[in-house]
């Protein structure tokens, strides 16, 4: 399975890279400067958007490539390993599922 993360911090790419193997996940990350995001996700099955850490802009354009192609979103604010770990571990994740 492949998961994108949307924001999120340059330094924690290899952390989140690692809790993604770890939950058996293969992990693309946008940290939210690319002009051309929702072209470059390709098949994923799940969004994850790190919103405190992207602009409104690049959230929307996530959302609608998203919804375009009837991809799972978890919106989470925190950009920490552990959300990230929260969120492809735990099926029902208290986070804002869209």
């Amino acid at each position: 399975m492949t998961a994108a993360i949307i924001g999120g911090m340059d330094r924690l790419q290899p952390h989140y890279q690692k809790a993604a193997k770890k939950a058996g996940y293969k992990l693309k990350m946008f940290t939210g400067t690319e002009n051309t995001i929702n072209e470059r996700i390709g098949n994923i099955d799940l969004l994850i958007i790190f919103t405190g850490k992207v602009s409104h802009c690049a959230r929307k354009t996530a959302m609608n490539a998203a919804r375009a192609e009837n991809i799972p979103v978890k919106m989470c604010h925190s950009c920490g390993v552990s959300t990230l770990r929260e969120c492809l571990t735990n099926p029902h994740c208290p986070l804002n599922s869209k």
